[in-house]
């Protein structure tokens, strides 16, 4: 995001450049805010009072920000913020299902949001053709932005792959005794998993960029309409 966002400044397209920041300001400051605070509120309709202990059951964006997570979003179009700590002894049901509800609230939101977004895209698209002003057609551009990027941020945290939503989600699909051998494993490797994780994106950037580009595309056409 950042890239293209200086390349459009060197070649004087003003327009562009103030569009994509205007875009990508919002779906990370609606999309992130937003699915933090579903992982707390979820959590704490589960009977966790963590999340209100540590501040998390607010949309501020700012008890949610993650620097990491935020530059990785500029940078590749995908990332996470700052994770919401949670008790899952704490749940008035089975830890691994609660965490998985807690996981997976996130990504939901993230869909919701675009979908929102993608009823507003729909509904002015048609107006271009009576008023092709550049005023419409930018507020197009912004929210398709933030269509694309909460979908991206929903696909990305759904990644199997700890810490992200995806590993929680997986270990309350699997049967007992493989479940605990999963969890082991990401308890084991958990405090190398966000290095894991970067690592294999750097690596494998073009291959993993693809596999999420193909399901991110397919969504987004089915909100847009496009």
């Amino acid at each position: 995001m950042l890239t293209q966002l200086f390349q459009d400044l060197q070649s004087g397209d003003v327009q562009s450049a103030l569009i994509l920041f205007i875009g990508t300001f919002l779906a990370i400051v609606i999309g992130i805010s937003l699915h933090e605070f579903s992982h707390a509120f979820v959590a704490y309709r589960l009977g966790d009072m963590m999340p209100v202990r540590d501040g998390r059951l607010t949309i501020n964006p700012l008890a949610h920000f993650d620097l990491l997570g935020t530059f990785m979003i500029l940078f590749i179009g995908f990332g996470y913020g700052k994770p919401v700590m949670v008790n899952p002894y704490a749940f008035r049901m089975d830890r691994r299902t609660g965490m998985a509800l807690v996981a997976i609230a996130g990504p939901i939101t993230n869909i919701i949001i675009a979908v929102v977004f993608g009823i507003g895209f729909r509904i002015l698209s048609p107006l271009l053709t009576e008023d092709p002003s550049s005023a419409l057609l930018m507020v197009l551009q912004i929210f398709f932005i933030i269509i694309s990027l909460n979908v991206g941020l929903a696909l990305f945290n759904m990644i199997p792959f700890p810490p992200l939503d995806g590993s929680k989600v997986l270990l309350a699909l699997l049967p007992g005794e493989m479940a605990y051998h999963v969890e082991k494993f990401y308890l084991q490797t958990q405090q190398f998993g966000m290095i894991a994780l970067m690592l294999l994106i750097w690596l494998g950037g073009p291959i993993f960029g693809a596999l999420l580009q193909a399901p991110q595309t397919a969504l987004v056409k089915l909100i847009t309409g496009l």
